[in-house]
């Protein structure tokens, strides 16, 4: 439904935001300022130049910005609204949440945090911790629901310095475990579980989150080796045998009717229960894997040639393919690039792979700065200064976060929320032979960091360099095929749980290529 009424007629709520969320100079008068207008020829036009579009300085701080109600902007209300939240009682704000207040208040788009507190659990969530009802600590955020909003929250805590940080898929596991244990309802395979968890399982995601972040899927498949682990008890249970009563017949039908997941998730608990003689010592099934066959040469350089001309592809999904074509890169390895490991040698765009960076041929280096300078999620409380190349809606988190919690960052935190997709007539805006503009973010109001020298003493993997795009034949051949892409490469990069936003796109688009 159109809410505001301009000279090229009407325009619908979706555009009229973005319109007053668009910064930069005018291209009339040359002032940076907010820029709602559109001239016939797609120019950004400043509320003077483009003319009867209304006034939108607020009446409390003086600044040009959409306005949320009464004359008032939206920073202005989002500042009134996490005062409230966050005040301890007194008409104060909590000392150790003021890096959390500025934090919030100060991101580019005000609306998405509005929203955001619109939501009755998150006000109730910040009261708790500002008024000390619930300690400000990571077991007392814990004790909180709901807890998709309560681990968003902690992500913001941690990136603002109020917590100190955390392997957050380890803790999550370790508040999961006791709540699944409560489920077991025989004791005897409470306890194998219990010893199973604690001296195997955690004992293993402890030593990796030593050395790095554990991920969503190390934390899923401990979680699938638990679940499967109970399953098989179960099943003994049921067949009157307990399980030091368990046989190799029993352990055969298991293997023979349950799936290829069962399969690979059981293994582990058997061998850990075999060795603490909680089992007789019996043969495991081998495993049977296949491999698929690498893409050949010709298929890489077809996709490449695709990927770079096809203009329905977003920028975010036309890099990351193109990493992955180009130089085999895993995807996990991808999204965590940062601005520091892309470097410039003169013209030359240089990617830090391993050392020295590699370089990156025309075209494709043009296609990672037109990147750069618009990456997304830039606007929220979240990585309003992240470094990463592919920041992601959670602070401190690269982009497309595993399918689980997919729904976490749409229920719980502060980030725009998606518009429904104009009708044909939707609004005048929409029919502007330049509407495509009123979609997107202005360029100039992205503030993209500029690239930084990588930190000395760096550890990285072992250079790589890009296979050339224009070979196909000749006594070189077996090389470039041996930096083709392998296809169970891909499938294994999805097993890490990158399934959901440009990764479930870009994998879309490998999967229409080869049907």
């Amino acid at each position: 439904m159109a809410t505001k009424h301009w000279p090229e007629g009407s325009i619908c709520s979706g555009c009229f935001v973005k319109a007053c969320e668009t910064y930069g100079v005018c291209d009339g008068c040359g002032v940076d300022r907010m820029l709602p207008g559109i001239s016939p020829s797609g120019d950004r036009l400043c509320t003077d130049c483009a003319g009867g579009l209304g006034d939108y300085i607020c009446t409390r701080c003086g600044q040009e910005a959409w306005r949320h109600y009464a004359g008032i902007c939206g920073r202005c209300v989002l500042t009134d609204r996490l005062t409230t939240a966050l005040t301890d009682g007194t008409g104060t704000i909590r000392p150790e949440l003021t890096p959390l207040f500025e934090s919030i208040r100060a991101m580019r788009r005000p609306r998405s945090g509005i929203l955001w507190l619109s939501r009755p659990h998150v006000p109730a969530i910040l009261q708790a911790l500002a008024t000390g009802r619930v300690p400000l600590t990571h077991d007392g955020l814990s004790s909180l629901t709901p807890w998709r909003s309560v681990v968003y929250i902690r992500d913001l805590l941690i990136a603002c310095g109020t917590l100190p940080p955390i392997d957050r898929y380890l803790f999550l596991f370790e508040q999961w475990l006791p709540r699944w244990l409560e489920g077991i309802d025989d004791p005897e395979h409470r306890k194998l579980l219990h010893r199973f968890a604690t001296w195997h399982l955690l004992r293993n995601l402890r030593t990796t989150a030593q050395t790095g972040p554990i991920g969503h899927y190390r934390n899923q498949s401990a979680r699938t080796q638990l679940r499967t682990a109970a399953a098989f008890l179960t099943d003994l249970a049921a067949r009157g045998h307990t399980p030091q009563q368990c046989t190799q017949t029993d352990l055969d039908r298991w293997f023979a009717t349950t799936n290829s997941t069962a399969k690979l998730g059981l293994r582990a608990f058997l061998r850990w229960a075999i060795d603490h003689h909680a089992m007789p010592r019996l043969a495991l099934p081998p495993v049977v894997t296949g491999h698929s066959p690498p893409i050949s040469n010709h298929q890489r350089i077809d996709l490449i040639r695709r990927i770079h001309t096809d203009p329905a592809i977003a920028p975010i999904d036309r890099v990351i393919a193109l990493l992955i074509l180009l130089y085999a890169q895993p995807l996990p390895r991808i999204v965590r690039l940062t601005l520091a490991d892309i470097t410039h040698d003169g013209d030359q765009l240089l990617i830090r792979l391993g050392d020295p960076p590699v370089p990156v041929p025309q075209p494709f280096a043009g296609h990672i700065t037109t990147y750069i300078a618009s990456r997304p999620n830039l606007v929220t409380a979240t990585n309003p200064g992240s470094q990463l190349l592919f920041p992601g809606r959670r602070a401190g988190h690269p982009s497309t976060p595993p399918a689980s919690d997919s729904a976490c960052t749409t229920s719980a935190s502060p980030t725009s929320t998606p518009e429904p997709a104009p009708s044909e007539n939707c609004c005048s805006r929409h029919q502007h032979p330049s509407s495509q503009q009123c979609s997107t973010t202005h360029p100039t109001a992205q503030n993209a960091s500029p690239p930084k020298p990588a930190a000395p003493g760096r550890p990285t993997p072992p250079a790589t360099t890009p296979a050339d795009p224009h070979h196909r034949t000749g006594p070189d051949s077996n090389h470039h095929q041996r930096q083709t892409l392998r296809t169970d490469d891909w499938r294994q990069s999805n097993r890490t749980g990158y399934r959901s936003g440009s990764i479930g796109r870009v994998s879309s688009l490998f999967s229409r290529s080869f049907r």
